[in-house]
This record gives structure tokens, C-alpha cells and sequence, in this order.
């Protein structure tokens, strides 16, 4: 790797049409301007002082550095066999839908960096595997019998794993907690013709939704206010408000439903009649569900609500450029908890503002952030949580409550403690486990 590679990576990320940075962070994207210096060793970005927040957390975990060479003869590197990186495994073989097979890279350059394997050659594993298991019966069986070592994705919740978590026969260890990016489903309240340019229409919207319906479909084990940020851990807990602690006409919007008042609402909009919804969304049987009972919410206040199933890539496109029109509601997701300085959650012009929210009081807010950001923590906290009551009183996304999700890992892993990442976007934790193969064998006599 040079530093020609790391120039030229960057650029390709900040220029390429539909690439993440261009999508959800464009004014880092145009104002970046990437330098190199091959003698020292050092590629400079420079980027507007608004976007340097951005520029430290997101890139040096999220950018994948590519060689030059590869990617002008192939492209891209979307076929695994022309893949070249300089990770702690490489692939050599996959099977579309089925699994991902990778091997230990014996010149990876990583030692690790601290605990009991400080100074270590990484990674400690000789191979990987990654099993795509779409059928949930056949994937928990697989877990339950010891044939897969570790699970935790946006499926290992109590409506999936109930009965494993439950086991205490099985000795396993778990990790519960939130995903911080959460689905939401966002809506035109740029366009005047949208009924959802009127506050009054989105209030009457959640007022209509029975959010612990949602919580009862994933056993209890959800949490409802989950936007502008979940419920976080405990280095941003003081910037969250809870649905407990808002004001009361606040919590009443989350906490219905209250049909009358729905009703008064759309009538002093004008629409005591109703109108027409579509709903755009991957057609998942979770989202399917969700909306199912969110048609039925809403018909109770004479709002009928389509859904439009699209397949991933199709619903992807569209969520990434806010494709959608007046009448349209789009099933999206937020930015993590990291980002929360920048509250690209409800403002801008990327993806994540998926409602089109442009807000005297948010733009205010955010420029008292900006005094701060770098500079006192405790202040940006502060901020962010002074302005949920207000944002969480416009309405501008419909909330779609949060599983709590659970890492699950067999004792015979070792140095693993239900991480989901290492930094912001590092997600590759396996190269810092080993396996305790005798107790595996003593446990599953494989």
C-alpha cells in the first residue's frame, strides 16, 4: 500500500456518483481537497471547517483503500476474485446467498494492541466463515447444535432467539443492546402540497399509531423512542431525553393511540376526510408486518396507507437520493450515535434527512453546536438533548420501535465480548479472537 493508493481512494470516494461520502456527507465530499507527500508518508486531507467532525470520525474507518492498478483494469472490485486489500484475511471463496470463506493473511501487518495478547501477530484465526443462512429455524438450529460460533445481526432479537436466550442449558454468553442506526420512516414536509407539510397532520399520523402494538410483536423487548437518537450508551446517555421525562403533550404522541385526537387534528387541517399514503420499502417480512399494522392504525382515522415492496437494490437507490414524492413515505434509517454533532438526522441535504427537514430552531441549535465541537463535549451533549423535546414535538419521521438486539457467542470464543465494532465503522473484530477448540470438542464432541 502507498500513498498513491490512499490519494487515489479517497478522491474515488469523494467523486464517485451514488459513493456513501457523495450521498449522505456532501459537503464533505465537494469541499475535501486529498494531497500526498510520498517522502514523509502522508496523505493530507483538507476539508471546510464545518465537515472536519465528519472527516476524523468517518473516514478512517469507513474508507477501504483500493489499488489503482486494479481498479482501472477490472472497474471495481464487486467480484471477490479480482478483490485485493490489505486485511487480516482474504477470501477465496464465496457462494452468492450461502457463504463467504476467508483465510488468514499471513503478511497482514497488525499486532494487537493491548490485553493479555498485547504485542500478538494478528489475526489469531487460520480461516473465517461466514454463513448466509436466510431460513430462521435453520439458522438458530445451526447456533443451538455448535456449528456456528458467534451470531448477532439486525435478526438476533427476542422475536428470532427467544427460545436460545432463555436456554440456560446452554451456557452461552450474550450482549444486548441497540443498533444505533434505526429504522424510521420519513416523509415530505418540504412540499407544500404534501399533507405532511402540516405539523398538525404529522402529530394526527403518530396520534393514530399504536406503538406498543410494535413492542408487543418483539416480545416486549424494543424501545419506542429511537429518533433523533436511540437510546444510547452510557458515554452519550446525556444527550437523550427518554419517553418518560418529555412533556406531556409530547409523550402523548408516542403513547397512543388516541383516535379523537388524531381525528381533531386531521379536521383542523382540512382532512377530516383522509387521504392517500404509499409507503416505499424493502420487502422484508419484518417491515411487511410493521406496516400491516400501521395500515390498520391509520384507516381508523380514514387514512389509507399502500405499501410499494421494492427489492433491496431499488429500495436502497431511493433511500440513499430521497427519491419520493407529496404523497410517498419512505421506510429509511438513521445515522449512528457518533454523528450526532452534525444532526444530519434533521438537517442537510443527505441521505439521513430523509423528511427534508429545514427548521429555523434545528439550524439555530446547530450553530451553537459548531462553538463547541471539539471543545467541550459536555456542551454538545447538553444541546442535543435541549432540542429532542422540540424536534420530537414536529413530527418529522414516524418512529418504527427498536428490537433490542443480542450478540450471542459460545464460551469457546475467546476475546470476545460482544464488540460490533472497534472506532466508528471498524466492524472487522474477528481478527482480534481465538477459539478454545478443546472445549469446543468437549462441549459439541466435534
Amino acid at each position: 500500500m502507498t500513498v498513491d493508493d490512499v490519494v487515489f481512494s479517497l478522491n474515488r470516494a469523494f467523486t464517485t456518483k451514488g459513493a456513501y461520502f457523495v450521498a449522505s456527507y456532501p459537503g464533505l465530499a465537494k469541499g475535501a481537497v486529498v494531497t500526498g507527500d510520498s517522502a514523509a508518508g502522508t496523505v493530507t486531507i483538507t476539508c471546510p471547517a464545518a465537515e472536519w467532525v465528519n472527516c476524523i470520525n468517518l473516514v478512517p474507518d469507513y474508507l477501504t483503500i483500493v489499488p489503482p492498478e486494479v481498479v482501472n483494469k477490472y472497474g471495481t472490485m464487486q467480484n471477490w476474485k479480482v478483490s485485493v486489500g490489505t486485511g487480516p484475511f482474504i477470501m477465496d471463496d464465496f457462494v452468492s446467498n450461502s457463504v463467504a470463506h476467508f483465510i488468514r493473511n499471513p503478511k497482514y501487518w497488525e499486532t494487537n494492541p493491548i490485553g493479555p495478547g498485547k504485542g500478538d501477530q494478528l489475526p489469531y484465526l487460520d480461516e473465517v466463515q461466514i454463513m448466509i443462512i436466510s431460513d430462521a429455524s435453520t439458522r438458530i438450529s445451526a447456533f443451538r447444535t455448535g456449528r456456528i460460533d458467534l451470531v448477532g445481526d439486525t435478526t438476533t432479537n427476542r422475536l428470532n432467539y427467544g427460545d436460545v436466550l432463555d436456554d440456560t442449558s446452554l451456557k452461552l454468553n450474550t450482549k444486548k443492546y441497540i443498533y444505533d442506526s434505526c429504522y424510521c420512516i420519513g416523509m415530505r414536509t418540504d412540499k407544500a402540497e404534501s399533507p405532511f407539510y402540516n405539523r398538525d397532520v404529522r402529530q394526527a399520523v403518530l396520534l393514530a399509531l399504536d406503538f406498543n402494538a410494535i413492542k408487543k410483536y418483539y416480545k416486549g423487548d424494543s424501545e419506542i423512542l429511537n429518533w433523533p437518537l436511540p437510546p444510547p450508551p452510557k458515554e452519550y446517555a446525556s444527550a437523550y431525553v427518554p419517553l418518560n421525562e418529555l412533556p406531556a403533550n409530547v409523550q402523548a404522541l408516542y403513547s397512543g393511540p388516541d383516535i379523537n385526537a388524531s381525528k381533531a387534528l386531521l379536521a383542523k387541517a382540512g382532512l377530516a376526510n383522509g387521504f392517500t399514503i404509499t409507503a416505499i420499502t424493502y420487502n422484508t417480512p419484518v417491515f411487511l408486518d410493521i406496516l400491516s399494522s400501521y395500515q390498520a392504525d391509520l384507516a381508523k382515522v380514514n387514512i389509507t396507507l399502500k405499501v410499494d415492496a421494492k427489492d433491496s437494490a431499488t429500495w436502497t437507490g431511493r433511500l440513499i437520493s430521497r427519491n419520493y414524492g407529496a404523497n410517498d413515505v419512505l421506510w429509511t434509517y438513521t445515522a449512528g450515535i457518533g454523528t450526532y454533532q452534525r444532526m444530519i438526522n434533521f438537517r442537510g441535504s443527505g441521505t439521513y434527512n430523509s423528511s427534508y427537514i429545514n427548521d429555523a430552531t434545528v439550524e439555530a441549535a446547530y450553530q451553537e453546536m459548531m462553538k463547541y465541537v471539539g471543545v467541550d463535549e459536555a456542551k454538545c451533549l447538553q444541546i442535543n438533548h435541549d432540542l429532542m423535546p422540540y424536534l420530537l414535538e414536529q413530527a418529522y419521521v414516524i418512529l418504527v420501535p427498536s428490537a433490542y438486539l443480542y450478540k450471542i457467542w459460545w464460551p469457546w470464543v475467546n476475546n470476545y465480548h460482544g464488540e460490533t465494532c472497534v472506532g466508528y465503522y471498524n466492524i472487522n473484530y474477528s481478527k482480534y479472537m481465538w477459539l478454545d477448540v478443546a472445549m469446543r470438542k468437549q462441549m459439541t464432541g466435534r
